[in-house]
């Protein structure tokens, strides 16, 4: 029997369906666009209460009543695919199952620039397709590894998927599961031991192009928790690492000219020889190398993108714009419904506002800080930033928003000493801190450590 390499992202996407309570908030947002697939005609027309055989979690691949537990196919006349299923009346559901299989392909190779899943040389079906599995009572949909291809220096993985159309990511939302999983069947053609969150907030960011819409419940855990650090892994216990693509939709609008091929040129960059997988030091170059290739040219990388797209992840909900993202044509109230979670929220009166080591920034997290003017603000505010020693992080302070029309915020340098704080017109102003490496950055070195600090107001410099 063929095992499944355990990756650092195994069983990616769906997976969380199973050990989350909060799965059952992800909307059907594919239904109001009306791109997904109708129930009717999604399931088998007989014996709908059956469960497969095989429970959720079993190896398919290499077992040998393989063809007991699937004797039904059908094969792609498009693509390398090859779509198994259990029961013969569950025809009509393997065929929907295969057009947004080669939906999702068509999109990520061709439309994208990815590359394709690789052939697996028979380890997982028949053949050398990509093989598909319609899989009643496996609820979660998934897209796991077997071996790599030996003829490439990169650590690549030969990919299938696992689908169920009638588990809770079926139904309306099966082509949206379906083109998503897509992404991480490219994704593995380039490198399999990536950092963890890569593989969400790229399929998401590919997702929400596909369907020209912002998807709201990924954007509401992301911003409850800008102290998290950019890149940070939470085991699937919120929808922060999908939510997270809102970085790489910064990074189309304000670097790549609102094109989202990009992507494809980020894991290219990613490839890394085989042993990450007993040792994510080894994870090199990593995405964060890539993007720093990428951005050269541009005068920026992966760590000097984090101010900046601290202030665009500021200009959303109340704050939403036409002068930051591109908006996409459907969704935007999800963008505007995005809001972010304060640090602290306070009249600038004088005294110490303390952030703690519970709610202090990670590396590459930030901290909003939004003072109003009152009754108890003198008539000139000055602040200034006090923190522990630390000779491996630096701050960086900002405040937003800009107080002239060209302008959508401004540094304060308060390394030497206090600045002052003008607000803006509504008597309001929010202090953005962000913690950054005073050195070289490897997100795979990355500790949760936090970084407590404290912002001083008061009325003289």
């Amino acid at each position: 029997m063929l095992s499944t390499p355990s990756a650092v992202a195994p069983r990616v996407h769906r997976e969380r369906s199973s050990r989350s309570p909060r799965a059952s908030r992800l909307l059907s947002w594919l239904t109001c666009l009306g791109m997904g697939l109708a129930i009717a005609g999604c399931g088998p027309t007989d014996d709908q209460d059956y469960t497969h055989p095989l429970a959720e979690g079993e190896l398919i691949c290499g077992r040998p009543d393989f063809k007991q537990m699937f004797p039904y196919s059908i094969r792609s006349t498009k693509r390398p695919v090859l779509v198994h299923y259990y029961k013969e009346s569950e025809w009509e559901t393997a065929r929907q199952v295969l057009a947004a299989v080669e939906k999702g392909w068509d999109y990520h190779v061709n439309r994208l620039g990815m590359r394709p899943a690789i052939k697996d040389s028979g380890e997982c079906g028949p053949d050398d397709f990509f093989d598909v599995f319609v899989w009643k009572g496996h609820r979660s949909c998934l897209v796991d590894v077997l071996s790599g291809d030996a003829s490439t220096p990169w650590d690549d993985r030969r990919g299938y998927m696992i689908v169920d159309p009638w588990g809770p990511y079926g139904g309306p939302e099966l082509e949206e599961t379906v083109v998503h999983e897509m992404a991480h069947a490219s994704q593995a053609a380039d490198d399999w031991y990536e950092s963890p969150i890569t593989f969400e907030m790229s399929a998401v960011f590919t997702d929400q192009v596909y369907a020209d819409r912002y998807i709201k419940t990924y954007f509401d855990d992301f911003q409850a928790h800008p102290d998290w650090a950019l890149d940070y892994y939470d085991d699937y216990e919120t929808w922060y690492m999908y939510g997270s693509s809102m970085y790489l939709l910064y990074l189309k609008d304000r670097f790549f000219g609102g094109e989202p091929q990009f992507i494809s040129n980020m894991w290219l960059g990613s490839r890394n020889p085989p042993g990450a997988q007993d040792d994510q030091t080894l994870n090199e170059p990593d995405f964060a190398d890539a993007l720093d290739a990428m951005l050269k040219d541009k005068r920026s990388s992966y760590v000097e993108t984090v101010p900046e797209f601290s202030r665009w992840r500021w200009y959303t909900g109340d704050h939403v714009d036409d002068r930051h993202f591109h908006h996409f044509k459907d969704g935007l109230e999800n963008l505007k419904a995005a809001k972010l979670t304060l640090a602290a929220q306070q009249e600038a009166t004088p005294g110490t506002i303390s952030i703690d080591s519970k709610t202090a920034p990670m590396m590459l997290g930030t901290s909003y800080i939004e003072l109003s003017a009152g009754s108890g603000t003198p008539q000139t505010v000055y602040v200034s930033l006090e923190a522990p020693s630390d000779a491996g992080r630096r701050f960086v302070v900002q405040a937003v928003p800009g107080l002239t029309p060209d302008s959508d915020g401004e540094f304060l340098d308060l390394s030497s000493g206090p600045k002052q704080l003008k607000f803006a017109a509504d008597q309001r102003r929010t202090l953005i801190v962000n913690v950054l490496p005073t050195g070289t950055y490897d997100p795979d070195l990355r500790t949760d450590d936090r970084y407590p600090f404290s912002i001083v107001v008061s009325d003289h410099p």
